[in-house]
C-alpha cells in the first residue's frame, strides 16, 4: 500500500469527546482515548489462500486510499450514521452499486453495530440473516461500500450476513464461494492465523466511555473496575490479556506492560448496546471499545 490517508482517523485520537445522554439518572458520559494503548489497522478478511477477493479487496482500497475516497466515504458515513446530520455527499463519490445483473454471489460476514463502518440504516443493502427477517432491514457504512465496489469488480451480487462479531470468522471460514469478513477487524497475529487480510483500510484506538468527569483515560486506570467489552473485540483481547500474568504490552515504542489486578471485572456482551445498557445501570464502571463507534454509541443514547 503506497498511501493510506488518517485525517479522519486523527480526529478520532483527539483526547475527549463529551455527549449529554440524559439516561440513567440522568448520568452525562464521556469517550476517552487510552493514551497507553497503541493505534490498530483495520482489514478485511477473506479465507486464507483466496488471492482472487483479496486481490479484488487491495485494488479497491489501495485506489480509495490514493485518491482521497476511503477519508471521504469515512466522512460521510459518520454523518449519516448520526441522526442529527443529513450529509451531502461529495462530488463523484459513488453511493448506489447495481449488481442485481449479477449471477455469482459474493457473501459479507458484519455485525452492524458498529458505525459508520457498519450500521442500521434505510440507505443500505438489504440483510440476509436466514431467518424470517431476511431482508426486512438493511446496512450501510465504510465497510459496505468497499464490499460493493469489489464485488462490482468481480461481477457479483452482495449479500450481507449481519452476525455475532465473534461468530464472524467462523462464518466466513465456512463458506465455500467468494466471501469477506468486514466489521472494523483489527488485524492482529492471533486473526491471521485463521484467515487473510486486505491491506489496512483504516485505523482505529481504543477508548474508554465513562461517566463524564470520571476522566479515565489509559488501560491502567481502570485497574479495580468491572470494564464492559464486546465478546471477541480488540478491547476484549487487551483487556484479558493485562489481566493475565505477565500483562499486556501495546506494539508501540517505549511501551510499558500494563498490568490490572485481579480485583478488576472484565464482562463480555454480544453487543455494544448491550454494553451500553449495563454502563447505564450501574453494572459496570466503563466500556472499552474503539473511538468513533464509541462516540456515536454514547451521543444518542
Amino acid at each position: 500500500m503506497k498511501k493510506l490517508t488518517l485525517s479522519l482517523a486523527a480526529m478520532a485520537l483527539s483526547a475527549t469527546f463529551l455527549f449529554a445522554a440524559a439516561c440513567g439518572g440522568g448520568t452525562n458520559y464521556e469517550v476517552n482515548k487510552a493514551t497507553d494503548l497503541a493505534p490498530e489497522p483495520f482489514g478485511i478478511a477473506v479465507k486464507k489462500g483466496n488471492t482472487e477477493v483479496k486481490e479484488a479487496l487491495d485494488a479497491v482500497i489501495n485506489e480509495w486510499n490514493e485518491n482521497g475516497n476511503m477519508d471521504k466515504y469515512l466522512s460521510y458515513y459518520n454523518e449519516l450514521s448520526d441522526e442529527d446530520l443529513s450529509p451531502t455527499a461529495p462530488v463523484g463519490l459513488k453511493l448506489i452499486w447495481d449488481l442485481s445483473s449479477y449471477t455469482e454471489t459474493l457473501d459479507m460476514y458484519t455485525e452492524s453495530g458498529f458505525a459508520p463502518y457498519e450500521f442500521i440504516h434505510n440507505d443500505g443493502y438489504a440483510v440476509s440473516d436466514g431467518s424470517a427477517a431476511e431482508g426486512s432491514y438493511s446496512v450501510t457504512g465504510l465497510d459496505v461500500a468497499i464490499a460493493c465496489q469489489v464485488a462490482e469488480s468481480l461481477h457479483c451480487k452482495l449479500v450481507i450476513h449481519d452476525v455475532l462479531f465473534d461468530d464472524i470468522i467462523t462464518n466466513l471460514n465456512a463458506n465455500s464461494g467468494k466471501a469477506i469478513a468486514a466489521a472494523g477487524i483489527s488485524i492482529t497475529e492471533e486473526r491471521q492465523e485463521a484467515v487473510d487480510f486486505s491491506v489496512p483500510y483504516s485505523y482505529s484506538t481504543i477508548s474508554v466511555v465513562c461517566a463524564e468527569g470520571a476522566g479515565y483515560s489509559t488501560l491502567k486506570s481502570l485497574d479495580g473496575l468491572k470494564i464492559g467489552v464486546q465478546k471477541g473485540t480488540s478491547a476484549h483481547t487487551i483487556a484479558e490479556d493485562a489481566m493475565k500474568e505477565g500483562g499486556y504490552t501495546p506494539d508501540m515504542a517505549n511501551a510499558t506492560t500494563i498490568q490490572l489486578s485481579s480485583s478488576t471485572e472484565v464482562t463480555t456482551y454480544e453487543t455494544y448496546s448491550a454494553a451500553l445498557a449495563a454502563l447505564q445501570s450501574g453494572k459496570i464502571d466503563v466500556i472499552l471499545m474503539d473511538t468513533l463507534p464509541a462516540q456515536l454509541l454514547i451521543k444518542h443514547a
